[in-house]
């Protein structure tokens, strides 16, 4: 049977979004039950379904640049071109998807010398065929 995620741990889970460094204490006053119940359940969320807990920065904020790439891939290189751009340090995420490109990534750079780099870097990857880049000025909203 697959693991399941009920309400209390969704409720657990919206408290630490809004605040990482929540006491287990606190959470628990919150949703009216014990502190043990909060690490056990979170606990859980971390073994068995992968909840990570990060620092989140806006890039912006510490000067540096922000971008989205969209990546066309000839067929057959897919995968050569996934492993040469997640060994890329300033590349933080990337996914495979369907449309118009056939990857997505994000990266940060330290600044536009480096952020154009970075581009000839990833154009010069055998099998790339088209990327479109969009520079993040401000993030609006982030959930």
């Amino acid at each position: 049977m697959l693991p399941r995620i009920d309400e209390m741990d969704l409720r657990i889970l919206d408290l630490l979004q809004a605040d990482g460094r929540m006491p287990f204490v606190k959470i628990a006053e919150q949703l009216g039950v014990s502190d043990t119940t909060v690490r056990t359940r979170v606990d859980r969320l971390v073994r068995r379904f992968g909840v990570k807990f990060v620092v989140d920065v806006d890039p912006n904020d510490l000067g540096l640049v922000y971008v989205y790439l969209a990546v066309g891939v000839q067929g057959p290189a897919l995968a050569r071109v996934v492993e040469r751009m997640t060994a890329l340090p300033s590349v933080i995420f990337l996914a495979r998807t369907v449309g118009t490109h056939d990857l997505m990534a994000e990266a940060i750079c330290r600044d536009h010398e480096d952020l154009m780099r970075q581009l000839d870097e990833i154009r010069a990857i055998p099998g790339v065929v088209r990327m479109d880049t969009l520079t993040v000025l401000r993030v609006e909203k982030e959930d």
